[in-house]
């Protein structure tokens, strides 16, 4: 499900951890799986 983002040439990732991030939380959000939902809601309140 998680793979590495791949470096460019000149040393930029292909992806920005912020965009990777952001992509990641609105899949959760439009999949129905409440398990994942709450999963991330804990990452992000640090609980």
């Amino acid at each position: 499900d998680i793979c590495p983002i791949k470096i460019k040439k000149h040393g930029r990732r292909a992806k920005s951890l912020f965009k990777y991030g952001l992509t990641h939380l609105s899949n959760v959000l439009f999949s129905n799986d409440i398990d994942k939902f709450i999963h991330c809601c804990k990452f992000l309140s640090c609980t």
